[in-house]
């Protein structure tokens, strides 16, 4: 099946409804669209133009479906205007519209606040409220605001050329994705620390602040820093480059034309005045 097409169960999960009875009673009651493709078998199949037609979410419906108050939608919304927590200027003032742009999804009912329903668990996978199977994450209900972390890595947003397993279209490279919506999977610091084998957060934030980790690879709607798992392994295999250059000692002063390293020996050594004295038209 293509990928521009999706099963009543991904549907399902791309539009939050935690069980098939729920999808099927949205769809009989018009908030979302009758497929518009069936399979040879009859097996209906949804485009993701046909699931953003589905009824749009206000403020109010966004909030139940979070499972949050009315006022944190509004946030989400049109960030409060400042600066973030680190100091520097907030890089969105619209996070749930800037998930539509990365989506590339239109939001015709942005100035009223409503949002394609599609685009708001995808804002919600990207901020760790839900899992990536369109769920609420039962540990991170009435987190409230804050730098708390996602349980697990998130998803971003941005649909890669990747295949269902992350291996790149083009160039072949493989990428840590989420199989469904081919989006990148972001990894918070308490994540980057499993990763990298620290022993808590706050070791790694020290390593952070003083450069031996690699600065983040973006920030999310709410300005929480995230590495890719990419760029993490990259880290952990320079790392162990580095040890082994530790230990070799000193760098070599030169290679030989075969690319043998060598090292020039002192002049007051043994061997160099051994030399010197069996070529004294040299020395």
């Amino acid at each position: 099946m293509s990928a521009e097409q999706y099963s009543a169960q991904e549907a399902r999960e791309l539009l939050g409804y935690p069980t098939a009875r729920e999808f099927k009673k949205a769809i009989d009651e018009g908030f979302v669209a009758d497929a518009d493709y069936e399979g040879e078998d009859k097996t209906p199949y949804w485009s993701r133009n046909c699931l953003d037609r589905s009824e749009p979410l206000s403020l109010t419906g966004i909030a139940k479906l979070a499972g949050v108050d009315r006022t944190t939608p509004q946030k989400w919304h049109r960030a409060p205007t400042g600066k973030s927590a680190r100091g520097s200027l907030k890089r969105t003032a619209y996070p749930l519209k800037s998930v539509a742009e990365k989506m590339g999804v239109a939001v015709p009912g942005f100035e009223d606040a409503h949002y394609p329903r599609r685009v708001v668990v995808a804002f919600l996978k990207a901020i760790g409220y839900m899992d990536k199977r369109g769920r609420l994450v039962a540990e991170i209900q009435q987190k409230g605001p804050g730098r708390w972390s996602p349980v697990e890595p998130t998803i971003d947003p941005r649909r890669m050329l990747v295949d269902a397993n992350g291996i790149h279209e083009v160039t072949g490279e493989h990428f840590a994705v989420d199989p469904l919506t081919r989006g990148r999977l972001r990894h918070y610091a308490s994540h980057a620390t499993n990763v990298l084998g620290y022993i808590s957060k706050p070791v790694f934030d020290s390593s952070l602040a003083k450069g031996r980790v690699p600065e983040a690879d973006g920030y999310d709607e709410l300005e929480r820093p995230y590495w890719w798992l990419e760029t993490l392994q990259r880290h952990l295999a320079d790392v162990a480059e580095r040890k082994q250059m530790r230990k070799a000692g000193p760098e070599p002063d030169g290679y030989t034309e075969d690319g043998k390293p060598f090292r020039l020996l002192p002049g007051d050594s043994y061997y160099a005045r051994k030399v010197d004295e069996a070529n004294p038209e040299k020395t």
